[in-house]
């Protein structure tokens, strides 16, 4: 996981902005370079020439040749399937789990600061006082066990459903 270290001088957002940068280079890099795709790649490119060079020879379709073609392209196009799956996946997921912390750190803190503002502005400070005790007893736990629990404890996310059919399409 990433360590705290990274967000504490340019904050969170910045440093998503940086892993989404790095992502996208791996992107990319992955799908110019990768081992899988270079060798799906290759195969469609022989293919191809094959075809080209039977057709021309033959005169006739060479249904095989371009059988391993579509093949390749295919195996390259489920690739690509697959990890736009996984991406739009997780980040809906994070996304969720963004709501819910909001929801859990400042969704029931703010309504009880703006109801103490508007006693203390109808001169009640002993009601504005109350309202800010209960804040400050909401504001006393850093942790978000709620949130936590949802969103770490779950076993039936969508996103580690897809870990799982990853690591049995790749064992399998």
């Amino acid at each position: 996981m990433f360590s705290f270290f990274r967000y504490k001088r340019d904050g969170l957002p910045y440093g998503l902005i940086t892993n989404h940068e790095f992502m996208v280079q791996d992107i990319f890099s992955y799908f110019e370079k990768g081992h899988f795709v270079r060798q799906k790649t290759r195969n469609a490119r022989k293919a191809i020439k094959a075809a080209l060079r039977f057709a021309r020879k033959k005169k006739t379709f060479p249904s095989n040749k371009t059988t391993d073609a579509l093949n390749a392209l295919e195996q390259i196009k489920d690739e690509i399937e697959y990890t736009h799956k996984v991406i739009s996946t997780a980040f809906e997921e994070a996304e969720s789990i963004i709501q819910m912390i909001m929801k859990e750190k400042v969704g029931e803190v703010f309504p009880l600061v703006e109801k103490a503002r508007e006693q203390f502005k109808n001169h009640d400070i002993e009601g504005g006082m109350e309202l800010l005790k209960d804040v400050q007893e909401k504001l006393k736990n850093r942790f978000l066990p709620i949130s936590r629990k949802e969103a770490l404890a779950g076993f039936d996310s969508d996103i580690k459903k897809l870990k799982h059919e990853l690591m049995e399409r790749k064992n399998g």
